[in-house]
């Protein structure tokens, strides 16, 4: 016993003092009142440490192990916010345990609780970052990775947990929240009960609850973990079909095995696991492992079929998948390892192997097979609005990809997806690289999307930030560069010319005239180094410039990367690269009076966003 109590850290055995000696001495004598003082003090103290505040309407002790407390709030000091509260909180702790001077609970109720969590923004930042101003970023957000990775720490200690001798637990009426920012919108889940209970020497696990996504979806989930390490289980979703006003089923279940070595801290989930969704069969497997913390994850799936994927997978999160007829099948294959202390290190693939796979004009209504013919094109903006275009001749401001200046062609191609003439449609290498600077960062500062992403997003998707849109959009970019037969000259011809610049304003042709007074064919490097900066957020142009009308240096530095990085490509001879101080540029269009301010602005009026503008004439 002795030798046990050197080995604890101070923290833990000044808690196991008080727990064991107050509680457990002094409780068994009836002295009530020191043990709620001793749990108040530690309460609060452990609060403090993470700058909360904590406060209840009663802490009562029953039966000399067990604690009870009545409205418990977890307060911020900073800012006054309730991130935390709950009705009842009921807490049995193991007698055994105090003897052992290790207090673990037996059983823990939580009732009528709700968490609230306000993610960090990011500012949309570009694909290419100016590398002083992008290393100045990672050294402040050096803290927020450590906090990334003290995260996957605590989960890798939370999957290592003795998970069938886990205390019981029981959840009624529990929610969470994430609240919404500018980028995304809040997710909120909502456990009507959750209960974790022990049989037969394995664990089991039940309930039911909200989960608020693109809408709210119900879901019951029931899992069991037993003695010979067997996991199985069936997870059950209930989507709402807007369209035929009902409500459709996504089934999940899995069989397999889970196998905790706690000794060498590591979680395997074995190879053959069998995973369907609906009756798509996928075989999954992967570790987890203390040291990092180091994740490993595969997925196969074979013989998948359109047919088999709509018999399965509700069509309110297929969206425009369900307007493609498709003939054959295909395999797919996904792999990760990602190492959190070591993030350049992460190793990502996703192949999709095609076995006659065709698009069939007969039956496929998403017009993404006359792409390479001219059309009107329905651009799909933030917050539900649109805006047409005519990619023909007949639309004076339409250009074909060889009337616009090379250098802006190559400037755009750059800051947006500058490996858009290697990949096809996805880019695996700036997927690797996006896991790696965002695990470095400790948030989200660059994202993998590609030019046909994005295409795909405004011509079919829209903008909304849900997981199902994002795999639409991966999908569509995937069935667009490999099933429809056209070019990347005339992907890129079709993004050139639909893509917004700045509000209102669609295509290359619109914005040299806009800004510039100039036809796109004619564009200084300067004027095509900033053009190329205003697509991750064009609605915020007049940010790039300072009150005497000046560039700003921020974006003169980007300007100059890109510059940069299109000599490194061969698209821009390297002494034609400007210094920083050299670069100017001189708004003479008619963006010139909203830049000065004696026009109307083109911003959200109160009365709601200002309308598309019509085709051009």
């Amino acid at each position: 016993m002795l030798d046990r109590l050197r080995r604890l850290p101070p923290r833990t055995l000044g808690f196991a003092s008080l727990a064991a000696v107050v509680l457990l001495l002094l409780a068994l004598l009836g002295v009530r009142s020191l043990a709620r003082l001793a749990i108040a003090t530690e309460l609060r103290h452990a609060a403090a440490n993470r700058g909360l505040r904590a406060s209840w309407r009663r802490l009562e002790m029953h039966g000399g192990f067990e604690v009870r407390l009545r409205d418990l709030a977890f307060v911020r000091v900073a800012d006054a916010d309730t991130l935390f509260r709950v009705g009842r909180l009921a807490i049995a702790l193991d007698p055994w345990s105090l003897l052992a001077f290790s207090p673990e609970p037996a059983s823990v109720t939580l009732e009528d609780a709700h968490l609230s969590v306000a993610p960090g923004s990011d500012n949309g930042a570009a694909d290419i970052e100016v590398d002083l101003l992008r290393d100045r970023a990672l050294r402040a957000r050096q803290p927020a990775a450590e906090r990334v990775r003290r995260a996957a720490d605590a989960v890798a200690r939370v999957a290592l947990a003795p998970a069938r001798r886990l205390p019981e637990l029981h959840l009624r009426d529990v929610s969470a929240e994430s609240r919404p920012t500018d980028e995304s919108a809040g997710v909120r889940a909502a456990i009507a009960s959750l209960d974790l209970t022990h049989r037969g020497g394995g664990a089991h696990l039940a309930g039911s609850g909200t989960l608020g996504l693109e809408h709210p979806m119900p879901f019951e989930l029931t899992l069991d973990y037993a003695r010979n390490d067997r996991l199985a289980g069936t997870l059950w979703f209930g989507v709402a079909d807007t369209v035929r006003r009902a409500t459709d089923t996504l089934t999940v279940r899995v069989d397999g095995r889970l196998e905790q070595d706690r000794h060498r801290g590591i979680v395997r989930l074995a190879p053959d696991t069998q995973v369907w969704i609906g009756k798509l069969p996928l075989l999954l497997g992967g570790t987890l492992e203390r040291h990092g913390p180091r994740v490993t994850f595969a997925l196969a799936a074979d013989g998948l079929t359109a047919r088999r994927i709509e018999g399965s997978i509700p069509a309110p999160l297929l969206g425009p998948l369900t307007q493609l007829a498709v003939a054959g099948s295909f395999d797919y294959r996904l792999a990760l390892d990602l190492d959190v202390a070591r993030p350049d290190s992460v190793a990502f693939r996703a192949d999709v192997i095609p076995h006659g796979l065709g698009l069939e004009a007969e039956g496929t209504t998403l017009p993404i097979l006359g792409l390479d013919e001219p059309f009107v094109a329905t651009i799909h903006l933030p917050h539900d609005r649109y805006a047409m275009r005519d990619l023909s001749s007949a639309n004076p401001m339409f250009r074909p990809l060889e009337a616009i200046d090379s250098t802006l062609v190559h400037a755009v191609v750059t800051n947006e997806d500058g490996g858009f003439f290697h990949h096809r449609g996805f880019n695996l290498e700036a997927m690797r690289g996006a896991l790696a600077e965002n695990l470095r960062a400790g948030g989200y500062r660059r994202g993998a999307g590609t030019i046909t992403m994005q295409l795909v997003r405004n011509l079919y998707l829209g903008h909304q930030r849900t997981l199902s849109r994002k795999a639409q959009e991966i999908v569509l970019a995937w069935v667009l560069e490999h099933l429809t037969g056209v070019s990347k000259q005339r992907v890129l011809e079709i993004y050139l010319n639909i893509i917004e610049w700045g509000p209102g304003i669609h295509g290359a042709a619109e914005a040299t005239h806009y800004y510039f007074g100039a036809d796109p064919a004619h564009v200084t490097t300067a004027q095509a180094l900033f053009l190329s900066t205003l697509l991750p957020a064009p609605n915020r142009w007049r940010g790039k410039f300072d009150r005497d009308g000046a560039v700003r240096v921020g974006t003169r530095q980007q300007m100059r990367f890109i510059a940069r990085a299109m000599a490194a490509r061969g698209w821009l001879d390297p002494e034609a690269v400007p210094e920083v101080e050299s670069l100017s540029v001189e708004i003479t269009g008619p963006a010139r009076d909203e830049l000065t301010g004696t026009a109307l602005r083109g911003a959200v009026t109160p009365e709601g966003p200002p309308p598309a503008a019509p085709p051009p004439n």
